[in-house]
């Protein structure tokens, strides 16, 4: 940041992510504002998957320094029992928004906007019509409280761990990267002498063959250039015996691949 200032650039805007789509990864959200305050730079949390998790409190670490940055957001309908689409966003000063984003010709002019006892919320987007997103963020939060939305979480995150113990546990395989929330990112491992293309050519193949079944999906990503499968957990109706059933089969197609069975 400083090289673009003495390059006469003004740098504006700085975004923590926690709980990256691909891999989970979490930036220290406090050492990114404290980077990002002598330039006045505005800072964003991007915690659209993780934040749900921040309601249990031994996840709220994740985002120690949040009271310094200038907005967050998260999607609670990523793990938060709520349909898609609803996204929350909290800005420090809405005065940032409303200055640039605030329209009031005459047909859209009412009492209550005039009296100033509302929020308005089309002075603080693009469009001036919005769904009522809130409602079903807020009809989940009274149907289940915030205990069974903790339990959610937690039971995830224990589906989670006790896939990544398996995995490690299978010589065949390693975990890529640290596991924080409910996403595990493994892949078969080289081994004799394997290249990074024969690999990553295993590892697809694995992830076709599991798709095709239609009993479990898999997803991909690549971290350091490493062709890596992603395992989820997040569905309300998921369960331990799921998990197990999904590893099993995930052996039973890498013993057909490393044998060299022709896949049906």
């Amino acid at each position: 940041m400083q090289a673009d200032v003495d390059a006469g650039l003004v740098p504006t805007y700085i975004c923590a992510t926690v709980g990256t789509t691909s891999s989970n990864a979490v930036d220290p959200v406090g050492a990114v504002a404290d980077v990002a305050a002598p330039f006045k730079a505005w800072v964003h949390v991007d915690a659209a998957y993780a934040g749900s998790a921040c309601i249990c409190p031994e996840f709220r670490h994740h985002l120690n320094g949040v009271e310094r940055v200038d907005s967050i957001s998260m999607s609670p309908h990523k793990w938060l029992m709520t349909c898609l689409d609803c996204t929350c966003l909290w800005v420090r000063d809405t005065h940032r928004l409303t200055g640039s984003l605030e329209t009031n010709p005459e047909y859209l002019k009412n009492d209550a906007s005039d009296s100033g006892t509302v929020t308005d919320l089309k002075d603080m987007q693009v469009g001036v019509g919005r769904r009522f997103r809130g409602l079903k963020l807020w009809m989940v939060m009274r149907t289940y409280g915030a205990t069974r939305l903790q339990e959610h979480i937690r039971s995830d995150v224990a589906m989670a761990k006790m896939f990544e113990e398996s995995v490690r546990a299978d010589d065949r395989f390693e975990v890529v990267v640290p596991r924080n929330f409910a996403l595990v990112c493994f892949r078969i491992k080289p081994h004799a002498g394997m290249s990074e293309e024969a690999t990553e050519a295993a590892n697809r193949e694995l992830m076709e063959r599991l798709n095709r079944t239609g009993k479990a999906y898999l997803a991909h990503t690549v971290v350091g250039g490493k062709f890596v499968l992603r395992f989820a957990v997040g569905s309300s109706l998921q369960e331990e015996r799921h998990v197990r059933s999904a590893w099993e089969l995930i052996r039973k197609k890498t013993t057909e691949i490393m044998s060299g069975e022709v896949s049906v």
